[in-house]
């Protein structure tokens, strides 16, 4: 396992979320309770006005050059709370995605945003109708397009509460839910993972429950969990359910394409995680040209 610290500027206060551009700049929502911005590589960006410097925000780097942020906060998830903006921090649109959004992540053309009812009704807010998606998909516009359980119920598969969430590929995520059934059945500690463009899921089930980050690489799935031993990184093959112990690391944050993960080591330090290649046994070949269903267990 690798560990790479990776140098960008902090302006203000403790660093609330980060992502990273295609030539590796970062964007990163730094500030206190009471005042945020916007760092965009070298560049210091004022965020909405009616922006309520939550403390777990959302930023994310758009494939179109853009930037998506999403305000988290009690009192804004009760009305537009989504803005995508361009590069020079002028507001292109601003939407509602609701509360107990626990990842987003940017696609060709949408926004996919993973919800968990539950865990924000414990905080006082409202299950909205669009969180019982389990994924709502957004276009650039901030028009709701699709949601997971509307595509998944022809093939009988139903999800509640995702965990952690990873985009693959700008067309793949790959997402962790605290119950899966498939035709009424529940399966055992289910990961899934969804093609946007033919919008089939594919049903893994992984050998420990509770994931908190998840990542794929070379047809391997690696997800943090804090079961078995405590802050684990576990790589294993889908189709076969041997696994391996990685070893051990605090502050994992969430799954980074190319199997990687982004650590939090303190408020303002941030490392990415690379597990590496196991030894023992073949990755998983991941075929999904030409592929139908529900991958069977």
């Amino acid at each position: 396992m690798e560990i790479f610290d990776f140098p960008f500027p902090i302006e203000i206060g403790s660093v609330c979320d980060i992502d990273f551009a295609p030539d590796g700049s970062a964007l990163s929502v730094q500030g206190t309770e009471s005042h945020q911005v916007l760092i965009w590589g070298n560049r210091r960006l004022p965020l909405p006005e009616s922006w309520s410097s939550p403390e777990f925000p959302f930023v994310r780097h758009l494939p179109d050059g853009r930037a998506l942020l999403v305000d988290t906060g009690y009192s804004a998830a009760r009305r537009e709370n989504a803005w995508i903006i361009n590069s020079h921090g002028q507001i292109d649109t601003n939407f509602e995605i609701g509360a107990a959004a626990v990842e987003v992540a940017a696609l060709w053309g949408m926004v996919a945003v993973a919800y968990h009812p539950v865990s924000a009704k414990a905080f006082g807010h409202r299950i909205q109708p669009l969180q019982r998606a389990g994924i709502a998909f957004y276009d650039m516009n901030g028009r709701s397009i699709m949601g997971f359980n509307q595509e998944a119920a022809k093939y009988g598969v139903s999800i509640e509460n995702v965990r952690c969430m990873t985009a693959l590929s700008r067309s793949q995520l790959l997402f962790v839910p605290e119950l899966l059934t498939i035709q009424g059945d529940e399966i055992e500690n289910p990961v899934v993972l969804f093609d946007c463009a033919n919008r089939r899921p594919r049903i893994f089930s992984a050998p420990y429950p509770r994931a908190e980050a998840i990542a794929m690489a070379e047809g391997l799935i690696q997800l943090a969990s804090p079961e078995g031993w405590e802050d684990q990184i576990i790589t294993f093959d889908a189709e076969t359910k041997i696994s391996q112990h990685r070893g051990e690391f605090l502050g994992i944050f969430r799954g980074l394409e190319g199997g990687a993960f982004l650590a939090q080591l303190t408020s303002a330090d941030y490392a990415v995680v690379v597990p590496g290649a196991p030894e023992s046994f073949a990755p998983l070949s991941m075929q999904l040209a030409n592929e139908e269903g529900v991958l069977p267990l």
